[in-house]
């Protein structure tokens, strides 16, 4: 094959590399996105969520609460009731039938602003950008020099991702607190 045929090919997989990165930011955005955006108080609208009942998931860190949501934008003299049956995500604790909270509706679902949960969801989002975008920058940089590179060096970049994603969610709590207390 000639130099030419071989620079169309590791275009071709550069190519391919960028189309990974950008499906890779596109998976993270809607995995963590809108609920990280509930959890630190900076997206959806506010309102009331009444508990109705608690209940456990598969896991024992998966409880959702059952209940009604009332968006607080809904005026006290308008004759129509906007409240509507939703489920509260990652409560911070099991609330008993008639406890009132407020939180952030994302969807059909509704988020408690939660300093350590929106921490959490820091660190996995991290995490999951890095160990889904590495493949990609691997390709991308082979692409770039026009031969396969070791992967050798992205294993331990990956492991240092891990400890970097912990320690910048733990950093990140102070940050979700003080929007949690701000935003509400």
């Amino acid at each position: 094959m000639g130099r030419t045929g071989r620079i169309w090919w590791w275009r071709g997989v550069g190519g391919l590399a960028v189309l990974w990165l950008v499906g890779s930011t596109a998976v993270v955005w809607l995995l963590f996105g809108a609920r990280l955006g509930a959890l630190t108080g900076v997206a959806g609208p506010t309102g009331t969520f009444v508990v109705t009942g608690c209940y456990g998931g598969l896991e024992q860190t998966d409880t959702r609460c059952g209940g009604t949501y009332t968006p607080s934008s809904v005026p006290s003299s308008s004759g129509g009731s906007a409240e509507r049956s939703t489920q509260l995500h990652s409560p911070a604790d099991e609330y008993l039938p008639g406890t009132r909270r407020n939180v952030r509706l994302v969807g059909d679902a509704a988020f408690e602003p939660s300093p350590l949960s929106a921490a959490e969801h820091v660190t996995f989002a991290i995490w999951t950008a890095v160990t889904l975008g590495l493949p990609g920058h691997w390709l991308l940089t082979s692409a770039r020099r026009g031969r396969l590179r070791s992967g050798d060096g992205y294993v331990f970049v990956w492991l240092a991702s891990l400890v970097g994603a912990i320690a910048l969610g733990v950093l990140a709590l102070p940050v979700a607190w003080i929007l949690a207390l701000v935003r509400g």
